[in-house]
């Protein structure tokens, strides 16, 4: 019997403070070092954790987990394919070296037991130590053996700081006069250090990326990229909020948007205090690039609401005191996508190390924003976006890094497995969206290139299932802002054959009024598909 038909027991029901407790304790593990330079991992413990937590057994099998957590076609062969298995020993090898370590106070243990993949939450007990007293014997005569080689290794440095002592007092006669009076006084240095101390250490590194996710008040959480957000701060104003109940069309994750923070009152004859809420955010002296997320509540229709949410809200958002977004309806802005997104370049911090972001009521209902990104911008241009239809990113042969599919509406993707025998394909065009989609893909104001990535592994005579194969069995066009980029388009009439990749290239396209490229695949046969998109600022 494999893995994968063993039995799991449905887990009891418990409190609701147990289960926060457990949610809790899941997002410290998933967002500890242990797991950092993991993602996959730690996708693969994020998802068996939700399915305990959702009370939802049946979710957390080896071919489940294959498809959602490791991108195999919903048809793969467990026994043939192994992944989930193999990694399943490192997940349970990560979770003990965790509890370990930096886990080592927690209260709770997550262990995933032998021949199943739903996590267990169990409290540290006198048995669960016992069997490890042998190994921690031997450990503690490794520590002490380790000990005693790192006492003579500092025993030698401190003799070799020592003589390099001697020796600059020989070459340097006035050596001591740098030396303060025995009576000089160190206050006003403490003093200065006082101060330094009590400024807000900057999250940000030069090099490094940052995100808030408005509204959440909990640990910090990793979405289904892997990158982390961090709790609200900074902030000035404002009141917290719950975000939209539900999300259409989907997003590939609504965890940053489920929270927000919105002024209190967009009345015009309150204080202005009131109508507007800040974020003072301290960071390093850099370029950056700034993303502001919004999800809008009020598109939500409700029992009697007839028409849309647009017109209902108008804000404006400051930069450093400057108009970023003036007069702006989010929900208009999105247009038919569930979350709205604008994207800045050439953001820099203000003299006094800080970025001042203001959000100001215009009137009907209050301002509010969603989620703040700041990531390592290029001066002059914004960075390369790539995306593959797949869910998680990956870095390809040429070295070149590829985002998880992101910005999408609508559509649906499908992930091919290359076979043990059969044609082989790239990593970057393994996982497909198609249907009748798009992607709305925010941008700075500019001009850029976008490369296309296409290939067709279906309309194939290897594939059984196809009734139809050859050239004239898929049609489409593509449109950038209803500009037509494509028409009439046959991969693998363009490819003279299947499980061939295409690329077409285009230039000089500029974002619509709401800063998106907005990408429209329109099936004429067949649904239309993509690979992977690249849009590169033509900036110099």
């Amino acid at each position: 019997m494999g893995l994968a038909d063993v039995p799991l027991s449905r887990s009891k029901e418990v409190p609701a403070e147990a289960g926060g407790a457990r949610e809790a304790l899941v997002r410290r593990v998933a967002c500890g070092s242990t797991f950092e330079r993991s993602p996959r991992l730690r996708a693969f413990f994020l998802h068996v954790c939700q399915c305990a937590l959702d009370n939802k057994p049946e979710a957390a099998t080896e071919h489940q987990i294959g498809t959602c957590v490791y991108e195999r076609p919903p048809g793969y062969n467990p026994n043939e394919d192994n992944i989930v298995r193999s990694q399943a020993r490192l997940l349970r090898l990560k979770l003990e070296h965790y509890f370990a370590n930096e886990g080592k106070d927690e209260a709770v243990v997550i262990t995933i037991p032998k021949g199943r993949y739903l996590p267990v939450f169990g409290t540290r007990s006198e048995a669960a130590a016992a069997p490890l007293a042998g190994s921690a014997r031997a450990q503690g005569r490794r520590r002490r053996a380790l000990q005693i080689v790192i006492g003579v290794a500092v025993l030698f440095g401190l003799v070799i700081v020592w003589l390099g002592y001697q020796l600059a007092e020989k070459k340097s006669p006035d050596a001591k006069t740098s030396v303060a009076p025995a009576g000089a006084s160190a206050r006003p240095e403490a003093s200065e250090a006082s101060s330094v101390l009590r400024e807000p250490i900057p999250l940000v590194a030069g090099a490094g990326e940052f995100r808030i996710a408005a509204g959440h008040s909990g640990l910090p959480f990793v979405d289904v990229w892997g990158r982390r957000w961090e709790a609200d701060r900074y902030y000035e104003g404002g009141v917290p909020q719950p975000g939209p109940r539900h999300f259409f069309p989907p997003v590939a994750d609504d965890g940053p948007f489920k929270t927000m923070r919105e002024a209190i009152s967009a009345d015009m004859t309150v204080p202005q205090a009131q109508r507007q809420f800040r974020y003072d955010i301290p960071v390093r002296s850099a370029v950056y690039e700034l993303r502001l997320y919004f999800a809008d509540s009020l598109r939500q229709p409700d029992g009697d609401r007839k028409e849309d949410a647009q017109n209902l809200r108008h804000l404006q958002v400051n930069l450093n005191g400057h108009p970023l977004l003036v007069d702006f309806d989010p929900v208009a802005d999105a247009g038919s996508a569930a979350v709205d997104v604008r994207v800045f370049k050439d953001v820099y911090p203000t003299s006094d190390g800080k970025l001042h972001l203001e959000f100001l009521s215009t009137w009907g209902t209050p301002a509010f924003v969603s989620a703040l990104e700041l990531t390592p911008g290029t001066p002059g241009k914004l960075r390369p976006i790539r995306i593959a239809a797949r869910r998680s990113g990956f870095v390809d042969a040429d070295g070149t890094h590829w985002d998880g599919d992101n910005y999408f509406i609508e559509g649906r993707t499908t992930i091919y497995g290359n076979p043990a025998t059969g044609p082989k394909i790239p990593t970057l065009y393994t996982g497909e969206r198609h249907g009748n989609f798009s992607y709305a893909i925010p941008v700075a104001q500019g001009s850029y290139t976008v490369r296309l990535h296409f290939l067709d592994s279906f309309f194939s005579s290897l594939i059984p299932d196809a009734g139809c194969r050859g050239a004239g069995c898929r049609v489409f066009d593509v449109t950038c802002n209803g500009v037509l980029l494509l028409q009439d388009f046959d991969i693998i009439q363009a490819a003279a054959g299947a499980f061939r990749p295409v690329i077409r290239e285009f230039h000089g396209l500029r974002p619509n009024g709401q800063g998106k490229l907005l990408l429209s695949f329109s099936p004429k046969v067949n649904y239309a598909e993509v690979r992977a998109i690249e849009v590169i600022d033509e900036a110099k």
